[in-house]
């Protein structure tokens, strides 16, 4: 409908924008929620980047 701003428009698609006016760029909320994911599980190395991963796509309905 082209009387709900983007921005709402987009989050309703399951995207972020970056900007709340004069959209360029949007950023899917998966992979929001990936980062905060990882960033969850600091110092960054490659088991806790696995776990991370692993609960990611745990949350997302696949079975690792």
């Amino acid at each position: 409908c082209p009387c709900v701003p983007a921005a709402i428009q987009l989050l309703q698609m399951g995207f972020f924008p970056c900007v709340p006016w004069g959209l360029t760029l949007a950023i899917s909320l998966s992979v929001l929620s990936l980062v905060r994911q990882l960033f969850m599980h600091t110092p960054p190395n490659i088991s806790v980047w696995s776990e991370s991963l692993e609960a990611y796509l745990g949350g997302m309905g696949y079975e690792v």
